[in-house]
């Protein structure tokens, strides 16, 4: 007979282990499908961050992301199924609440300052306070919410000369600009970097509406009720990965740009750099340096729905029914 050692003996059993371990079975992700509000751009950094530096992961979520073709269209994802978290804003929230009876909500607010600017040149119209919207001609869209938009700030200014909107193809408006063949156009003040190309960047002015007290939250993280009911832990897994990514992203925007370059082929650096560095002014301010990345300010909420319903006459919409901020993380997120 052989005599097995003590030696063979603690061999054999740290074979057993490592067999063991090694068809061991992966802790379960569980999966969830992130729908932007456009195709994937520098705006969109944070989440592609969170994804390549593996914080859905350690949360316990295996994430896809993909493109949408705006904040309505995010939502109507939501409902059909096709994603399960969205990034829209409040307004798409509020109309899609009113008119489709969508249980969407905003759990987590990222852009804290609304994106609606206005354009203009420093030789022209030179436009830097709401007083100069008082009969200004802006290009815009027919049925343009930023249109209502600016309408609903004029009036809370006080302004009772309305300023003249003129339908011009948004393709067109900056060129119209640059010739100056209108003194202003509205679009979001992602477009600053192309704006600032065509007409020269010493002549180009502009006037962001949140700057100069616009209260008006815009994108943020959307999920359906039935979501937070029957999971609320996966979404405030998605919550604070995301918040990470964020964090991540302001803090080093030269290595958010390279990581959404390398996950999304044809964007060019340069341009995503920009406008990260755009979308950083929205979602990193003075509140969210006190309470934190993605915070919701029940007084700021209730001022941004008043507003919206403002273009919705009829909407039976509350704040209380946009949001719920239980889900953020307890220790806040800082910039």
């Amino acid at each position: 007979m052989h005599r097995i050692t003590k030696a063979a003996v603690a061999i054999f059993a740290g074979a057993v282990a490592a067999a063991s371990f090694a068809v061991a079975p992966a802790e379960a992700q569980t999966p969830i499908t992130f729908s932007l509000d456009f195709r994937a751009l520098g705006r969109h950094a944070a989440w592609f961050v969170a994804l390549d530096k593996g914080y859905y992961k350690q949360a316990g979520l295996d994430v896809n992301i993909i493109a949408g073709q705006g904040t309505a269209q995010a939502i109507q994802a939501l409902e059909a199924g096709t994603a399960q978290v969205a990034f829209s804003d409040v307004a798409g929230v509020v109309a899609a609440r009113a008119n489709s009876g969508s249980t969407a909500r905003l759990v987590s607010v990222t852009y804290q300052k609304a994106p609606y600017a206005i354009f203009s040149l420093r030789d022209g119209a030179n436009v830097r306070s709401a007083e100069q919207l008082g009969g200004l001609e802006i290009g815009s869209g027919a049925g343009s919410f930023t249109q209502k938009v600016i309408e609903a700030f004029m009036l809370q200014k006080g302004i009772t000369t309305p300023a003249k909107f003129t339908n011009v193809d948004p393709s067109a408006r900056v060129g119209l600009l640059a010739a100056k063949k209108i003194p202003s156009v509205e679009t979001f003040v992602m477009a600053r970097p192309g704006v600032a190309k065509a007409v020269g960047s010493s002549n180009a002015r502009t006037y962001l509406l949140a700057n100069d007290g616009l209260v008006l939250y815009s994108n943020g993280i959307v999920v359906r009720e039935d979501l937070i009911k029957s999971k609320p832990e996966v979404v405030k897994a998605f919550i604070a990965a995301s918040l990470k990514g964020w964090k991540d992203t302001i803090a080093k925007p030269e290595e958010a740009a390279d990581i959404v370059v390398k996950l999304n082929k044809g964007l060019e650096k340069d341009v995503v750099l920009e406008e990260i560095q755009i979308v950083t002014e929205l979602v990193k301010t003075e509140v969210t340096d006190k309470a934190g990345l993605g915070t919701i300010d029940p007084a700021a909420m209730a001022s941004s729905v008043s507003l919206i319903l403002q273009t919705l006459p009829g909407a039976k919409v509350t704040a209380s029914d946009v949001y719920d901020s239980t889900l953020l993380p307890a220790t806040p997120v800082l910039p």
